[in-house]
């Protein structure tokens, strides 16, 4: 006779939503979410915010979209990197709805559950690392101005810079989407200043930015890490298929989207998500290939 075997409990499920599921960032956090779901027994749902258009249906983060989640005995909302305004958080709190922040955009609303990486820290580890090889006119290719995430790196740059008595030239400052584009635009840029003015170093506040520099490097003629030294943020699996290997800050990204799940079951269970301090993860900097002394 077979021994009776107990089910895997199961609960309702996770909406997780992104403004775009196609970069490797974003393949990363939910990674992580995917696996934590499966080991809570959790179904993982999965959508993405839309161009405004007229649909048949409710989109992500209308108002009748918080209402049919909670309808449908959602445990939660995760939003990764898209923003919420004030009105939005109302309609979730309104109805009782969990909601979690993984790297907010927009202006942080009190009292909502938020996780990050240790971005400031991370931005200084990246700006010290060249100021130690010897550069002293380092770039910043950043991220999108009301990106959380970007501003801090941003400020973590900053106070590197003063750290160490270096002065800010603000030509060499950029801000932009987390984007291949953006780099290859303000690499150019950067190239193009007359010899006095232009960078040795730069430090993009993404792989995907970096990429997009070192193609701007090689349009130029010069070298990485010979001829310009570039660091990277994320430590996503390109970091390490770049030629050379780009070194950067890595961000846990897959803890990220575990730790958010995690927090919505652990809420689930009476265990109230903490709301007053954003969770900040540790970054540290990987080095290989991609930066090395000024000529």
């Amino acid at each position: 006779m077979r021994p009776e075997t107990t089910p895997a409990r199961t609960y309702p499920p996770i909406a997780i939503v992104s403004d775009d599921l196609a970069t490797a960032y974003t393949i990363e956090v939910l990674k992580g979410a995917a696996t934590a779901a499966l080991d809570a027994g959790v179904a993982l749902h999965t959508t993405y915010t839309p161009e405004p258009a007229e649909r048949a249906h409710p989109v992500p983060f209308e108002p009748e979209w918080f209402t049919l989640l909670k309808a449908t005995d959602y445990l939660g909302l995760i939003v990764l990197t898209s923003p919420l305004t004030r009105e939005q958080h109302a309609s979730a709190r309104r109805i009782g709805l969990p909601v979690i922040m993984i790297d907010p955009s927009g202006e942080q609303e009190r009292g909502v559950a938020s996780i990050g990486a240790t971005n400031w820290n991370g931005g200084v580890d990246a700006t010290e690392y060249l100021i130690e090889l010897g550069h002293r006119r380092i770039a910043l290719v950043g991220g999108p101005e009301d990106s959380v995430p970007a501003r801090e790196r941003h400020q973590g740059y900053l106070s590197a810079l003063q750290m160490h008595s270096l002065p800010v030239h603000a030509n060499l400052v950029s801000s932009g989407p987390f984007a291949y584009e953006t780099g290859l635009h303000q690499g150019r840029r950067l190239l193009a200043l007359p010899d006095s003015e232009r960078p040795t170093a730069v430090f993009a506040a993404s792989d995907t930015t970096a990429l997009g520099i070192y193609e701007a490097v090689r349009e130029a003629g010069l070298r990485i890490p010979e001829d310009f030294s570039v660091v990277g943020f994320d430590d996503t699996e390109m970091a390490g298929w770049a030629a050379p290997r780009l070194t950067t800050v890595r961000q846990p990204l897959f803890r990220m989207g575990q730790e958010a799940v995690r927090m919505i079951v652990d809420n689930h269970h009476g265990r109230p998500m903490l709301t007053t301090t954003p969770v900040r993860l540790s970054t540290r900097l990987v080095i290989r290939d991609s930066a090395a002394p000024p000529r």
